[in-house]
């Protein structure tokens, strides 16, 4: 089983940071403090959840598609969480049967949607799945008992087919490190060695509307800043307020938006055992925290943030998250900066043990989502075309090679992926000037070194944008429609791009000219961050003024399709790069490729805002 490799972050790796720590592991823990941790870790109750799948799914993948058909009397008519589990809960009776058989066994059982969540005593566990539990230590995860061998399920979960998420050993949480940048001043638009934008740079380059742009009928008329819309941020830690508003702050937002108030937080929601407040030894998860925060509200303004925060990035926490948020039903848009190879849940890097069925929960929750109104955005990956170790160095730990994949949840067909590249913009000397004048998404080569700490090396690697054509995932119909292909085409990725930024610490120096990156704060201090996780909230925060402007999207890719075949003007296209696969004229020159998708966006032609005007330069009425 592979239990070295662990999940990466997409965060945004500050420009200096060393994909060494963005992908490390935890250090080796002798056998002995092994022994002690589970001796320690049994006296209290386990916990873990069992999912059962839906019911007509035929019924709903054909709802889905109709809901996403401009012509199709359902069009856009979601339901709420209450008519979703009518129709497509797991039957009554069969939950029924599966409580009263954990029950049976002296669990405790809590129904959550169709999951049960399950507490019990190690013992207990260990006797109902015929396996021994024993301590997992992983950077990125809380120390927990997990299973010493594959979960021999009952037949009861087994007949009913049943997912158990909680007591997988080696299954890689996701992982998020941060550090402050050590090679630029953040603090200056223009320093030497790349450009660093705030927010209302990026606003002046991508066609966000004029702050003073307004949408509604006569006399409702409203703010077209995201007003009357949510976005979800789900990420493994909380944030500080005041680096909210120190980043409004540096740009005096206030002053220039006459007066309104600095844009704030609107609630927290603590998940899974959560704790308030930032944790000791996690600014890796607390600096994506504030980036993503600050990059959605810095798009989306008027919109509500909801930050849902869990207590780490392994499966049974993540999918506790997406779950509260879909049964909370208050979010449009969900932002995640987290992901992982779909490979490694594969049978190569299992020792046999195929553990794809793990992605069946995420692809439950997604479609509830979807059918609610709910759009779910996520990071594209930031190792280019070639996402995955090879199974020579994640399996052997010997020398390897990065070789291509693509990131989950990013490749979920459900899911909208975010890629990007560098932006440059019409700096003018004296000027705030940002117009948007080109992109590029040239991969930046990695050196050559251990980055997963197994013992050996790991070369050919790149950063940008994740990119590529999953293994896992069949090609949606959407897909289909504008790329072309058959029943046996698979999701290609990303759908859409926006500025990632580029040079990493590691990267091969010098850098191609023209990396680019954004200004955050983090415990009081700006840092010039880059990476997917940039883009996928900055992307939030666009369709945050589309759910404005139109309502709920649901699934948002049909409709990005639909404009990039009728609507292309709203894109910057024929965008050029390499992703140490592929150059970006494949697979269709100047329509797609495996970078920034369809395009980056002119947001208020995006969103349908033909008549708004644009935001202007930075530090103005119009871009505050």
């Amino acid at each position: 089983m592979l239990d070295r490799i662990r999940r990466r972050p997409l965060l945004a790796a500050v420009l200096s940071a060393s994909l060494l720590c963005a992908l490390g592991t935890a250090n080796a823990v002798p056998d002995a403090s092994i022994a002690a941790m589970t001796a320690t870790l049994r006296a209290a109750p386990v916990n873990f959840d069992v999912h059962l799948p839906l019911r007509d799914q035929a019924g709903l993948d054909a709802l889905l598609a109709d809901i996403q058909d401009p012509v199709s009397p359902q069009y856009h008519h979601w339901l709420t969480p209450t008519e979703f589990q009518r129709r497509f809960a797991p039957a009554p009776a069969q939950v029924a049967q599966v409580r009263a058989a954990l029950q049976a066994a002296h669990m405790n059982v809590t129904e959550q949607g169709n999951t049960l969540h399950v507490s019990a005593s190690a013992n207990n566990v260990e006797r109902l799945f015929a396996v021994p539990l024993t301590a997992e230590v992983q950077q990125g995860s809380q120390a927990h008992l997990a299973a010493a061998g594959p979960l021999q399920l009952p037949a009861v979960l087994r007949d009913s087919g049943a997912t158990v998420t909680g007591l997988t050993r080696g299954a890689p949480p996701m992982h998020v490190n941060w550090q402050r940048a050590a090679t630029k001043n953040p603090a200056n638009r223009y320093g030497a060695g790349g450009t660093t934008y705030w927010y209302n740079d990026l606003k002046q380059a991508y066609g966000y509307p004029s702050y003073q742009a307004t949408t509604g009928a006569a006399g409702q008329q409203r703010r077209l800043d995201g007003t009357g819309s949510t976005i979800a941020i789900l990420i493994s830690s909380d944030v500080l307020d005041s680096d909210i508003k120190a980043m409004f702050d540096h740009e005096n937002f206030s002053r220039y938006a006459a007066n309104h108030a600095d844009p704030t937080l609107y609630a927290r929601h603590y998940v899974a055992g959560a704790k308030p407040g930032l944790q000791d030894g996690n600014d890796a998860a607390g600096g994506e925290a504030a980036l993503d925060v600050q990059m959605a509200l810095g798009g989306a303004p008027g919109a509500h943030v909801l930050l849902y925060v869990i207590p780490d990035l392994s499966d049974a926490s993540v999918l506790a998250g997406y779950r509260q948020i879909v049964q909370d039903n208050q979010a449009d848009v969900v932002s995640s900066s987290f992901g992982v190879c779909e490979l490694y849940y594969t049978a190569a890097y299992n020792g046999g043990k195929d553990f794809t069925s793990l992605l069946r929960p995420y692809d439950a929750v997604f479609k509830q989502g979807n059918a609610q109104g709910i759009t779910f955005v996520a990071s594209s990956g930031d190792n280019a075309g070639l996402d995955c170790a090879d199974t020579q160095y994640a399996v052997d730990h010997k020398d390897g090679r990065f070789v291509a994949g693509v990131e989950h949840p990013a490749a979920s067909p459900h899911v909208t992926a975010v890629g990007g590249g560098n932006l440059l913009t019409a700096y003018k000397k004296g000027s705030l000037e940002s117009g948007y004048k080109s992109e590029s998404a040239y991969g930046d080569p990695l050196e050559t070194a251990d980055y997963y700490g197994v013992g050996a090396n790991l070369a050919g690697g790149y950063w940008g944008a994740g990119g590529g054509v999953s293994t896992l995932f069949q090609r949606p119909a959407y897909q289909l429609r504008a790329l072309g292909g058959t029943r046996t085409s698979m999701r290609a990725l990303p759908d859409i791009g926006m500025l990632v930024g580029g040079c990493p610490g590691i990267a091969t120096q010098p850098c191609r000219e023209g990396d680019s990156s954004v200004a955050t704060y983090f415990k009081g201090g700006i840092s010039a961050v880059i990476g997917t996780s940039v883009a996928a909230p900055e992307f939030a925060s666009a369709v945050a003024l589309l759910v404005e402007k139109q309502g709920r999207q649901g699934n948002l890719n049909d409709y990005l399709y639909r404009l990039a075949a009728n609507g292309p003007e709203a894109l910057h296209r024929g965008i050029p790069g390499y992703n140490g696969v592929v150059d970006n004229n494949q697979p269709i020159k100047g329509k797609y490729n495996y970078t920034v998708g369809v395009g980056t966006p002119v947001v208020r032609l995006l969103i349908g805002a033909l008549d708004a005007a644009p935001a202007g330069v930075p530090r103005s009425p119009s871009n505050p």
